[in-house]
């Protein structure tokens, strides 16, 4: 995946900042961007639950030493007591600089509050942009307030979400891009590995699929999807639907599929862990992400890994910074069905040379969205933020 190592500048550990990074809890996704952090900072991870029902991380082994606050489920927590707590970790391990997650629940809040009464730089980690959620005038007022005052810079995934905080008061030379990775050479060595396993066999002649990874929730917009998916059978498309995911709608979903598309055309899998999802991308032949509002959308990154092309919603937060048009996929308006169904036949009558192009070009712009990428940005940012404040100070 290039040279886009970390290591060969990293200083000596001996004089290192120590820095605090807090999340809700920790999957695989957070432990890569820690591990890749771990060559410019003493780092210390600070997790406010053992687990969220809202997402079913697996649990990731580490060097980095791990404060979990609370055990059991983040949404049984008095979130009050677990600010508290995270105040009380917080102190006691006096960090340098912090990365707080957002700033919309009162842990969050804590945390930027505990940064500036100690004077420590104080940085949001941030996904928010204009079209995720509805926005007013008080509100935003109210935001921009608070950011201005308790955030030193930030920590972005793209275009939209840094433009968005720079809306909220954070200057551009304060905002570093690149929060929002995986794992890259996970997913594209394994799924070489099982594609070069597949051709030495032999096996896995069958016709390539369509593929979706995520919650089977509303804005993933799975339903629609499912609607386009039968538009383009009836026009005489010949791929399936993998379905890979769990949540509030799976029985609504299925229902649907079941009585709408013809039997054997959609498969749901249910929820999959790293390992197994990397067994569906090296089979299929490309990647559909419709949802309605989506920050970003890391399984597009996991899926552009594994060298597919990728047809992503232009509600999601990556699609600016990850998808050109007609080279690696396609941008679909993810509110009508007709126009999923367009940009899956379109991709379907592709020639499989035309296809392996397009994966390749996923991923070499994912190349650039790589955890050392992510790490050398908080390094960068840190560091100009100490300046600045050090400057400011005298």
């Amino acid at each position: 995946m290039g040279n886009d190592s970390c290591q060969v500048l990293a200083p000596s550990t001996e004089h290192l900042k120590r820095l605090a990074i807090v999340w809700a809890n920790f999957g695989p996704y957070h432990m890569a961007r820690i591990r890749a952090l771990t060559p410019y900072f003493e780092m210390t991870a600070i997790e406010l639950a053992s687990y969220q029902r809202l997402y079913r991380w697996e649990k990731s082994e580490t060097d980095v030493p791990v404060h979990t606050l609370r055990s059991g489920a983040l949404e049984d927590q008095n979130q009050l007591g677990v600010a508290l707590d995270l105040w009380r970790k917080l102190s006691a391990l006096r960090p340098a600089a912090v990365l707080v997650p957002g700033w919309a629940t009162l842990p969050a809040l804590c945390a930027a509050l505990w940064g500036r009464a100690h004077g420590i730089a104080t940085l949001v980690m941030s996904e928010s942009n204009f079209d995720d959620h509805r926005r007013n005038n008080l509100g935003e007022a109210a935001k921009r307030a608070f950011v201005r005052v308790f955030f030193d810079g930030g920590i972005v995934g793209g275009k939209r979400a840094a433009s968005y905080l720079q809306h909220l008061g954070i200057s551009s030379n304060r905002i570093a891009r690149g929060y929002d990775v995986v794992d890259n050479e996970f997913f594209s060595s394994r799924v070489a590995r099982l594609r070069s396993e597949t051709d030495s066999s032999g096996a896995g002649t069958g016709s390539p699929y369509f593929l979706f990874v995520g919650r089977l929730a509303p804005e993933k917009n799975v339903s629609t999807l499912l609607d386009a998916f039968g538009m383009y059978l009836d026009s005489g498309g010949k791929w399936k639907l993998i379905i890979a995911g769990d949540g509030p709608l799976n029985n609504a979903l299925r229902d649907q599929a079941d009585s709408h598309i013809r039997s054997g055309a959609v498969t749901f899998t249910g929820h999959k862990n790293n390992h197994e999802l990397a067994s569906h991308y090296a089979s299929a032949g490309c990647f559909v992400l419709p949802s309605l509002r989506e920050p970003w959308g890391l399984v597009v990154n996991e899926a552009m890994a594994s060298a597919l092309p990728v047809i992503v919603s232009s509600r999601c937060g990556c699609v600016d910074d990850l998808v050109e048009d007609g080279s690696n996929g396609f941008v679909v308006d993810s509110s009508t069905a007709s126009s999923i169904a367009a940009a899956l036949t379109r991709m379907s009558n592709l020639d499989s040379e035309t296809r392996v192009k397009m994966g390749e070009r996923s991923q070499s712009i994912i190349a650039g969205y790589s955890p050392e990428r992510w790490a050398r940005e908080v390094h960068r940012i840190v560091g100009a933020v100490g300046k600045d404040n050090s400057a400011n100070e005298l």
